[in-house]
């Protein structure tokens, strides 16, 4: 009799074991037959978001948009300082698309495919510009491999290029659906990614034009075909909403300068200053941008003291250039120190002294692109829910400046001086245009008044100004540090561009040097993150910053 109910309990066990088994599924771990192409796609576009604003944050520090604590280029990051940013980009964004394109491929979602490996490309390119030598076929393999071996840069970017012609191809063909919706930067509309697509190709040959000579002639047949970003409609950017909680969906940059202490970061004097002083002073000469990209806390300096600003009564650095020819207004000028003009607040490139309680004094990001509050004159302290509430975007590419890389082009390779002017206008046309209609394209509902609104003769004013200065410049060079500070001024919110541009060109000539006389070589590639080279067997730390990414074939410590 025992052992009739010890069998019959081995029977109940194993078959309430066997109920239960169809309960162990994890919900958040779904096996792979139940994978969505859809929800990998939404999830490789967050990611990719992210992975943007934290290397434009870089970019933008190293091009004086932003402050660089320093005080030397070489202990300015450490490598555990690119660690989200890696992370963000292997298991955010190449991770997911690796697993979403052979299900999409499966289902026939060939535009889901297409985006997907447009931002694979780019931000493996943007690992490039930014390290060198990366993994790419190796990656995200799991334990199949679990020390990737960095491919060469070059490599890389011809696999990238590769990967856009095959996006190129899948919009060519008959999609079984359309991501819609779900598609967060163009809607699911086919066109406008086929032409960022192609200006992508376009931005890359402009990158390799030091390498490669044969960009040239692909270059002209992307320009001949023109079929490139080239409209408002069609700019690669994403955007935010106001919504501050569950979850807070505001621009990351609105959020660290909008809090109940103040702004968050420093702005770089040198950028100010361009804006408001280098073309002369006041509304009626400065950057009609101004307004638009910073926000004052303060008109005046009344407030400032040495316990409210550090660099206050301390003697012009001596490294300093002085006595430079100013080609917009003519005379000369000296570098920019410490206080500007009229409240503008901010820092010297490197400045690593310690920050005083001036958070609510420092100038900050106005409401383009960040979401902001335009600059009224207010001098009121920013808030939590203050101005556009963080309604702002990520410019990744914008029309303006693929007529600047054409400029570029025009110039040094084309060799077409009246043509490279051209475009340059039209770049700066496009960029003061988006910005004057930002605050109406996200409902910004502060009135503007009419009178600080730029109208077309202070615009052309502007223009007109910069044109002079390109016709009266005599060399290659000169006419190229013109255009590029007017690329500069575009990528307001890019620093990966900005990056990317100084290091390609040089220019703009007249950055504002490190606070420190002494900084080192200039950041020509970032250290590796530490969670790469502490984890992988294969992964083994470059020599310096010094060390210049493959495109890069400038002198050695060329650029400060």
């Amino acid at each position: 009799m025992k052992k009739i109910w010890v069998l019959a309990f081995i029977v109940i066990t194993l078959f309430g074991c066997k109920k239960l088994d169809n309960y162990l599924e994890n919900p958040n771990s779904l096996p792979p037959e139940n994978a969505s192409a859809d929800l990998y796609l939404t999830q490789a576009q967050i990611s990719f978001a992210s992975f943007f604003n934290t290397a434009s944050d870089f970019g933008m520090e190293l091009t004086r948009m932003l402050h660089m604590f320093g005080p030397r280029y070489d202990n300015a990051y450490q490598p555990q300082s690119y660690d989200g940013l890696w992370t963000t980009a292997y298991t955010g964004v190449l991770k997911h698309i690796d697993a979403l394109i052979p299900i999409a491929t499966n289902e026939k979602k060939f535009v889901n495919t297409a985006i997907a490996k447009t931002l694979k490309a780019y931000t493996l390119m943007t690992l490039v510009d930014m390290f060198g030598d990366v993994p790419m076929s190796e990656a995200n393999q799991g334990v199949n491999n679990l020390n990737p071996k960095p491919e060469a840069g070059a490599t890389v970017y011809n696999n990238c290029l590769a990967l856009l012609d095959s996006a190129l191809a899948d919009l060519n063909k008959t999609a079984g659906a359309n991501p819609g919706v779900l598609d967060l930067f163009y809607g699911g509309n086919v066109a406008r990614w086929r032409a960022l697509i192609k200006t992508l190709k376009l931005r890359a040959f402009i990158t390799l034009r030091m390498v490669d000579p044969s960009v040239g002639s692909k270059i002209q047949a992307l320009i001949t075909e023109n079929d490139l970003v080239d409209t408002d409609a069609e700019d690669f950017e994403f955007r935010y909403s106001r919504k501050g909680a569950n979850p807070n969906s505001r621009h990351p940059r609105y959020v660290a300068n909008h809090t109940s202490t103040g702004a968050g970061d420093y702005m770089a004097n040198y950028f100010m200053w361009c804006l408001v002083q280098e073309k002369g002073s006041g509304d009626a000469n400065n950057d009609p941008r101004t307004r638009y990209y910073l926000y004052r806390q303060r008109t005046n300096y009344a407030e400032v003291d040495a316990n409210t600003i550090n660099c206050f009564g301390q003697a012009y650095p001596g490294h300093y250039a002085t006595n430079l020819t100013n080609p917009y207004i003519g005379g000369t000028y000296n570098m920019p120190f410490c206080l500007l003009i009229s409240g503008y607040w901010g820092r010297d490139h490197g400045d690593d002294s310690g920050i005083p309680p001036d958070g609510q004094r420092r100038t900050t990001v106005g409401i383009y692109p960040f979401g902001g509050r335009f600059d009224n004159n207010q001098g009121a302290n920013v808030a939590v829910d203050f101005g556009a509430q963080g309604a702002g975007i990520q410019p990744i590419w914008q029309s303006s400046f693929t007529e600047f890389l054409i400029a570029e082009y025009e110039l040094l390779i084309n060799n077409n001086i009246a043509n490279a002017r051209t475009r340059m206008e039209n770049g700066i046309r496009k960029s003061i245009n988006k910005v004057i209609n930002f605050p109406a394209a996200i409902g910004y509902t502060e009135t503007i008044p009419a009178t600080r609104v730029p109208d077309a003769a202070r615009i052309n004013g502007y223009v007109n100004k910069v044109l002079n200065a390109y016709d009266t410049r005599t060399t290659t060079g000169d006419r190229l540090n013109i255009i590029m500070k007017e690329f500069y001024l575009a990528l307001w919110g890019n620093g990966i561009d900005a990056y990317n541009m100084y290091r390609r060109t040089n220019k703009p000539d007249n950055m504002q040097y490190t606070l420190t006389e002494n900084p080192g070589v200039y950041i020509n590639s970032h250290l590796y993150p530490s969670v790469f080279v502490n984890r992988n067997l294969n992964a083994q730390q470059k020599a310096n910053v010094g060390v210049q990414v493959f495109w890069d074939k400038n002198p050695p410590n060329s650029r400060r």
